[in-house]
């Protein structure tokens, strides 16, 4: 019958789904998926350091500094720590796509603003969040 087979269908674009999902993810944490497009930190750092603190570089695809220094992380971007670094997140409504730490252990983040982020790539790195009441 026409429902049998249209609930078979919805089944199986579930299960599609949830795969699909399921390897995005394992694909992520692994690092598999490469270097996302975004900055890494040199220092300890805030989202709002302008290229002139010296704090943040662009990344390179290998996922290091390549010394030329740009603003702090901008809507929509990743960023990555360098090193074991406190990054602030000082910047209403920032919307991160990731943060990787799988390349060292970092001193933190602090959340002082909202912010969303999309994931955090750790490959068994741990990331310690304090977050300012409210936010």
């Amino acid at each position: 019958s026409p429902k049998l087979f249209q609930k078979a269908i919805q089944k199986g674009l579930k299960t599609a789904l949830f795969t699909t999902s399921t390897a995005a993810l394992m694909l992520s944490s692994s690092g598999a998926l490469g270097v996302a497009a975004g900055v890494i930190s040199t220092n300890d750092a805030v989202f709002s350091d302008l290229a002139a603190a010296g704090n943040w570089n662009k990344i390179t695809a290998g996922g290091v500094a390549n010394g030329t220094p740009v603003d702090g992380p901008q809507d929509n971007k990743a960023f990555t720590y360098g090193g074991n670094h406190t990054i602030t997140a000082d910047e209403v409504g920032r919307i991160i796509t990731a943060i990787n730490v799988a390349a060292t252990n970092p001193g933190g983040l602090n959340i002082t603003e909202n912010t969303s982020v999309g994931s955090i790539d750790t490959d068994r790195n741990l990331l310690p969040v304090t977050i300012t009441a409210g936010k």
